[in-house]
């Protein structure tokens, strides 16, 4: 038993150089903090609720899922809240995969769905994406499997429109989990299409766009009570307190201003739109992205030594070890200091190796 749990394919993570001088490209964190005035908002509440640190948290996170569906306009009872995505994906995983239907799993996607798969022994299908990491819709055609689906795609950036996918969600016979980690960045979310679909979950985060990754705090929108209900089952069996008080503190505040939130996502694009211009210039090939993080490739250089030499000057951008992408990076977006830097080094590289 034990030699069989060292051999299942762990999560690989981002590196996570502990000194400030680093420069990550590589987990797509927020480059910007949370506004100054909510975090001071944070502060003046974890001192008025000092004398409840002693006390376990609200089990249920209903000062979190009464923000969520204020913000959505939809039932508080159809959310679930765990620690962080990853923690909601876990649960997603044990309690509607881990049976005999065949999970439908995409080839290029989100790496840590292969973990839970083989820490959970669980049933499933590798559906091929097209050369240009498009996905082909006809497979779904009357389907009576699962299936999980990231959108936007991790780490190609791709993105399936809500046309397709209200067309998937009608056509699946079993249950469909949208993995909308990033679907902040281009305001895509099919929350606001699914009220009328039963099968389906839709995952988010509060770790990318608004910039809480340290907080671990994601949610699940689920199209009926009892998905959430039977969630919650084996969620008391695990961890009857995923949600610590200041986490639940903190999502209280940061919906109060979505302006800041909206003035930061637009200086990302800004951002975004400087590193792939310059990147092109240097004859990188980028993929449509739809996220803050951008997924390219150049033929005239040797990838793996341009990641020794930029996490030499202490650059970190990201690598996959899969099949058809070996070759590709994917870069986050970052504070356009960092990138201005980032693109000089690059540049210094591709003149020594000419």
């Amino acid at each position: 038993m034990i030699k069989k749990l060292f051999k299942i394919k762990q999560y690989k993570k981002g590196k996570q150089p502990l000194t400030s001088r680093n420069i990550k490209f590589n987990t797509n964190e927020n480059p910007y903090h949370p506004e100054i005035k909510i975090i001071k908002n944070i502060i003046k509440e974890i001192k008025f609720l000092g004398n409840k640190l002693k006390f376990y948290p609200e089990d249920s996170s209903e000062l979190i899922r009464y923000q969520i569906s204020k913000y959505y306009n939809i039932k508080k009872n159809n959310i679930f809240i765990g620690n962080g995505s990853d923690d909601v994906l876990a649960n997603i995983f044990l309690t509607f995969f881990k049976n005999k239907k065949v999970l439908y799993l995409i080839d290029i996607t989100y790496s840590f769905y292969e973990s839970f798969i083989k820490l959970y022994k669980i049933n499933y299908k590798i559906i091929k994406l097209n050369k240009n990491f498009s996905i082909n819709l006809k497979f779904i055609k009357n389907n009576k499997n699962n299936i999980i689906i990231n959108n936007p795609n991790a780490p190609t950036g791709k993105l399936i429109k809500y046309l397709k996918l209200k067309f998937i969600a009608k056509e699946n016979k079993s249950l469909i989990v949208l993995d909308e980690t990033y679907t902040d960045f281009n305001n895509s979310s099919f929350i606001k299409y699914f009220k009328k679909i039963k099968n389906i979950i839709i995952n988010q985060t509060f770790s990318k766009s608004r910039a809480l990754a340290g907080m671990r705090i994601g949610f699940a929108v689920c199209s009926c009570y009892k998905l959430v209900k039977k969630m919650n089952i084996y969620k008391n069996c695990l961890n009857s307190y995923p949600i610590n008080i200041l986490s639940q503190v903190s999502i209280k505040n940061i919906f109060i201003n979505n302006t800041y939130f909206k003035k930061i996502k637009k200086k990302i694009k800004r951002n975004k739109i400087y590193l792939i211009k310059e990147l092109e210039k240097k004859n990188f090939f980028i993929v449509k992205s739809h996220t803050n993080f951008i997924f390219t490739t150049n033929k005239k250089i040797n990838i793996n030594k341009l990641i020794k030499f930029l996490n030499n000057k202490n650059i970190f951008i990201r690598k996959f070890e899969i099949p058809k992408i070996e070759n590709y990076l994917r870069i986050t977006i970052g504070k356009i200091k960092d990138s201005i830097l980032m693109i000089k080094l690059i540049n210094k590289f591709i003149i020594k190796k000419l």
